[in-house]
């Protein structure tokens, strides 16, 4: 499990800086309109640094168990049984995530000779971003399911946003 920490503080440090880089790059643009310069690329390199964002982010979240649960009929569930509620949840999850994997991949491949309007990067690269956001909530799905079954699991991660 050590090698899920690393891969978690990866995860976290390159979405700081994906997000600290969106917020400066926001800040020259909100500069830019009250200056005579004209940063044209701003809108569009925002646009691609907040779906990194995510996609750095979101397996983040699983790992964490951040994500909102409406759980009004698990609340209904005897005890022993939410654990196992809880799993299959993940295993639909992860096994959604990784079957879309492929399709993500070859979505991406459309954008391979293309590139953006203004920075000029291929968007093979800006759609590989739902490569890596799929492929790190299958991981971090699995790794939920075993944690949760072999019951060591944290207070602190059991406890998401409930509504």
């Amino acid at each position: 499990m050590k090698a899920i920490k690393i891969l978690t503080r990866i995860l976290e440090i390159l979405t700081v800086l994906t997000f600290s880089a969106l917020i400066i790059v926001v800040l020259i643009q909100i500069i830019g309109r009250y200056t005579p310069l004209s940063y044209v690329w701003t809108e569009e390199l925002t646009r691609y640094l907040f779906v990194y964002t995510i996609a750095f982010g979101a397996p983040v979240a699983m790992e964490r168990r951040g994500y909102i649960r409406v759980d009004l009929l698990v609340d209904f569930l005897p005890e022993k049984f939410k654990k196992y509620y809880d799993a299959f949840i993940y295993l639909v999850l992860g096994a959604f995530s990784a079957m879309l994997v492929t399709y993500a991949y070859d979505f991406a491949l459309l954008g391979e000779g293309q590139t953006s309007a203004t920075i000029k990067v291929e968007m093979f690269y800006i759609y590989l971003s739902m490569v890596i956001a799929l492929v790190f909530l299958a991981i971090y799905s699995f790794v939920n399911i075993y944690h949760i079954l072999m019951g060591n699991t944290t207070e602190e991660k059991e406890e998401g946003v409930e509504v």
